[in-house]
């Protein structure tokens, strides 16, 4: 009998995705309208609106999805 608590072994596998998708989501990203960050708040109200812009500049421009 085989233990249910041991762990699986780790197989390495490669996700595809393609091209146009990738595409796609940079398009979006740039057209993306951001609410303006209300006066006084910060994390304390979720992510602030300057970082969000930020994360998503890099995803669109920064980050190798290829990688």
């Amino acid at each position: 009998m085989t233990n249910p608590h041991s762990a699986a072994p780790i197989e390495p596998y490669r996700v595809h995705v393609p091209q146009a998708d990738l595409d796609d989501l940079r398009d979006r990203l740039h057209r993306t309208r951001w609410a303006p960050q209300p006066p006084g708040t910060g994390w304390e109200r979720g992510v602030p609106a300057d970082y969000l812009r930020d994360l998503a500049g890099y995803w669109a421009d920064g980050f190798d999805w290829r990688a």
